[in-house]
């Protein structure tokens, strides 16, 4: 899934005789080694810089967050899952009542091939989230790479994820 931003008419920048702060540099973003593969941090992204099982047995390799609190987490399954079941894996970990749920799609993570899907979810108590979730096999390895945004913040956040994806290379 590619995304890509419409381009708008550049302001007219009127000259001041005023001096003006020097520019503040861009972030560059910063390298992440995980069990198996190595990616980018996007600018402006935290690592929580912790390893940890999440609920369903796996095991979480990598797990950022923006400023807005979206989510990038990269885990591993508990068990791996067949090529040929990926999709059916996502089916079953969306949450019941979701929303806006995509087809299953091919996906391309550095060559190797998987299965995406984006749908709206929210666990009980909480805000409904915007989700794109990929699962992808390597190296006897179910890894799951999603993101979980606020909707309203989903446009502003893919971008990480992009990020995430075009700079990651298996170790």
């Amino acid at each position: 899934m590619l995304l890509s931003a419409c381009g708008a008419p550049a302001p007219t920048v009127t000259p001041s005789s005023k001096a003006s702060a020097p520019a503040t540099p861009t972030a560059a973003p910063a390298p992440f080694a995980g069990a198996g593969f190595r990616t980018n941090i996007p600018p402006g992204w935290q690592s929580t810089d912790q390893s940890t099982s999440p609920g369903g047995g796996g095991t979480v390799l990598m797990d950022l967050f923006s400023p807005n609190q979206s989510t990038i987490v990269v885990s591993t399954t508990a068990q791996p899952v067949a090529d040929d079941q990926l999709a059916v894996y996502l089916a079953g970990i969306r949450p019941p009542g979701a929303t806006e749920v995509s087809p299953a799609e091919p996906v391309d993570v550095d060559g190797v091939s998987g299965v995406v899907i984006t749908f709206i979810g929210s666990n009980p108590g909480s805000a409904a989230r915007e989700n794109e979730v990929m699962v992808v096999n390597q190296g006897g390895n179910t890894y799951e790479i999603a993101l979980s945004t606020l909707p309203a913040d989903f446009s502003t956040d893919s971008p990480g994820l992009q990020e995430v994806l075009n700079s990651w290379s298996w170790a």
